[in-house]
């Protein structure tokens, strides 16, 4: 780590006096060099102090002679300087009364006018002293740098196990390495309030160019950590996850370049927020067969009971007024169902998404529902949308999601009103038509026989109450398919033998989903 050459020189015990402006000795000193050689600059690097008796400028190769009062007379003082200045030397300095009484004037003049820090080293101070009081200023630095850096990663720890978690954790990253912050979840969605530190007034808010490096990233599945410099701030971008399974990112920002001992913490940080993003993940997984069973729950009308058990996995349910989004589940990617119930356990949102039967659905919040279209839309899903409703129409949401479904055309968003200004299917999915339906067909449904004569019937009433085609279909032979719509018959009392019999159980499957009521 550098040392700045005013401490060098400062220092009382070397009692080394300045001889050029003392505005040029504002630079830093990386390590210590001495060379007597008119030109040492194949074996110096940019920013060292080079050390020197001076012979290279005198006559006389006897190292016992006496010092000479001035050097020779063809002695290149500015050519060695140039050579020493291109070569990035930081400074001079010069052992007087080994070879040379005092300092060459020429020496002097040509430091003064290329700007390069000149300094006299008194006899009886050795050179090794400086080397040595760069050498101990480095290791202190660094001994330092380990100290603060191993207080960082203790602190970021405490607060990750504490009260605020990982945005507390993020905090104190920030304020440690005095820079910006950000994670993202795997949607690309900020999951820590960013934290702004004391020396700058920029956003809050991740900038558009941090939000495309994660994006890009997130969007190659890959483990990956890349530098994503700007003009005036360094930035560093690093996914979460293993690869193919990415959790999320986390993105770093700060005027100046991140060093070895910083990117230390910044891994500690990225290393809490890669398990606390995967245990979420994996709680979310796990969570989904006990929510199955609180939306029955749901159906059942036990409203507020449910509110307050969701709220322990930190999920909302819609306020008074809500609508029902359903989706296909066996055509639904596992990655949509992913992102619908990462949405779903945001903060502020008030989504429930849970499983139920053949359909995944979604109860969205009144207030979030154009939000929530634009994104089914921007992700050209295929969903079917109830109309708003309160908690005890919840049912009959469910009724008008899924025949709204059945009727979308793929990668469209199809709405109950919708549905009934066009068709008088629609219509069978009001709540009279569907609660008729769910009580004349009640002693059937309670069955898992009746549930699958049910679906033997939609199949043959699809087919227009044809035996053939139907049988085909269902794989069975049509002598089977009657005799399991003669036991239907006999189940609901129906005459399916004629039209009206026909129509009416058409009309009840069409009024009642059920996938709700078996699987």
């Amino acid at each position: 780590m550098p040392t700045p050459l005013s401490e060098i020189i400062a220092t009382e015990r070397l009692a080394l006096r300045p001889l050029t402006d003392s505005s040029t000795f504002d630079r830093s000193v990386t390590w210590v060099h001495n060379s007597d050689l008119n030109d040492p600059t194949p074996f110096v690097s940019e920013g060292q102090l080079l050390l020197t008796t001076g012979r290279q400028f005198v006559d006389t190769a006897d190292p016992t002679a006496e010092p000479v009062a001035e050097p020779a007379a063809e002695a290149d003082f500015v050519g060695y300087v140039a050579r020493l200045v291109s070569a990035g030397v930081a400074a001079i300095g010069f052992g007087t009364e080994v070879i040379t009484h005092g300092v060459p004037a020429g020496l002097v003049a040509a430091c003064a006018t290329a700007g390069l820090p000149l300094f006299e080293v008194p006899y009886r101070i050795p050179f090794i002293a400086i080397s040595r009081l760069v050498a101990d200023n480095e290791a202190e630095q660094a001994r330092a740098g380990f100290d603060r850096a191993l207080a960082a990663q203790n602190d970021i720890a405490r607060a990750a196990v504490g009260k605020g978690r990982l945005s507390s954790a993020a905090i104190s990253a920030a304020e440690h390495l005095d820079c910006r912050v950000w994670i993202f979840d795997a949607d690309g969605e900020l999951v820590n309030e960013p934290h702004r530190d004391s020396h700058t007034r920029r956003s809050l808010d991740a900038a558009p160019d941090i939000r495309r490096s994660v994006t890009d990233l997130l969007g190659r599945a890959r483990r990956a950590r890349v530098a994503d410099d700007a003009a005036d701030e360094h930035r560093v971008v690093q996914t979460l996850g293993s690869t193919g399974r990415l959790c999320g990112a986390i993105a770093w920002a700060r005027d100046t370049e991140f060093g070895a001992l910083d990117r230390s913490v910044m891994t500690v940080l990225a290393a809490l927020a890669e398990v606390s993003l995967e245990q979420t993940e994996n709680l979310r997984v796990g969570h989904r067969a006990i929510l199955e069973q609180l939306f029955q729950l749901l159906k059942d009308g036990r409203v507020d009971s449910v509110r307050r058990a969701v709220r322990v996995a930190g999920i909302e349910l819609p306020a008074d007024r809500f609508a029902v989004a359903a989706l296909d589940l066996s055509e639904t990617s596992a990655s949509v169902r992913d992102v619908l119930e990462r949405r779903a356990a945001r903060s502020d949102s008030r989504i429930f998404a849970v499983a139920d039967g053949r359909h995944l659905l979604v109860l969205i919040d009144a207030k979030q529902l154009a939000a929530e279209r634009r994104f089914f839309a921007a992700s050209d899903l295929t969903v079917g949308l109830s109309a708003e409703v309160g908690w005890p129409e919840l049912t009959v949401a469910i009724t008008q999601a899924v025949r709204s479904l059945e009727a979308s055309p793929p990668a469209t968003v199809t709405e109950f009103a919708s549905l009934v200004g066009e068709s008088f299917f629609g219509l069978l999915a009001s709540s009279s038509v569907a609660d008729i339906a769910h009580a004349r067909l009640a002693s059937v449904i309670e069955s898992a026989e009746g549930i699958g004569l049910l679906r033997f019937a939609q199949v043959w009433l699809r087919h227009n109450g044809q035996w053939d085609p139907a049988a085909r279909e269902l794989g069975i032979h049509r002598h089977g398919l009657k005799s399991r719509m003669q036991r239907l018959s006999e189940l609901t009392n129906l005459s399916l033998d004629t039209f009206q019999g026909r129509a009416e159980l058409w009309a009840m499957l069409a009024a009642i989903d059920l996938g709700e009521t078996g699987s």
